[in-house]
């Protein structure tokens, strides 16, 4: 059961989400959950964007649960063209894109309860007070970071680059590798 329904994809049709080929692992036998960071098309920005899949993993370390949570601004275009000048009001649940878009890059770190018992502090936290989204400065790619740093993860010296680079250099910032194939 998930621990945030509303971060789930049930609204969108979709309960258990998209499963996702792996770009990089960053796994430890044994954790009880994962953060995975996901980067997919984006229909409305041509860099993409990036958002949080999250939950529990099984025994064999495969994920029992998928919560999805990102960061783009309210008002569609006009709240993304808006976020190129002044601070935007932000949703964080997940959009139909999320639950249905296969992710072009996937890069999965597992938590130890401790961590995520910290992860769901601060995704509820963030959920009753969201944080304005701006395009350049605090967009999807630097909020996802914000949820990593639960697992010791830090963003690339580079914040300021389009989701399709982003995702790829956060798994380096990370000292993980992607995966050839």
């Amino acid at each position: 059961m998930p621990e945030i329904p509303q971060l789930t994809c049930a609204a969108h049709g979709n309960p258990d989400g998209v499963a996702a080929k792996l770009t990089a692992d960053h796994t430890q036998s044994g954790d009880p959950a994962y953060i995975e960071f996901r980067q997919r098309f984006s229909s409305s920005i041509p860099s993409g964007h990036v958002y949080v899949v999250f939950g529990r993993l099984d025994g064999d370390g495969k994920p029992v649960t998928r919560q999805s949570i990102g960061l783009f601004p309210k008002g569609s275009l006009i709240g993304l063209y808006g976020g190129a000048i002044v601070p935007m009001p932000a949703d964080l649940v997940p959009s139909f894109e999320d639950c249905h878009f296969t992710p072009n890059a996937a890069y999965r770190v597992s938590l130890t309860e401790r961590q995520y018992q910290q992860l769901l502090q601060k995704i509820r936290a963030d959920l009753a007070n969201p944080p304005m989204w701006r395009m350049v400065g605090f967009n999807c790619n630097n909020y996802a970071a914000t949820l990593g740093s639960v697992a010791g993860l830090v963003e690339p010296a580079n914040r300021a680059q389009p989701s399709f680079s982003y995702i790829y250099a956060y798994i380096e910032a990370n000292g993980d590798e992607r995966r050839k194939g």
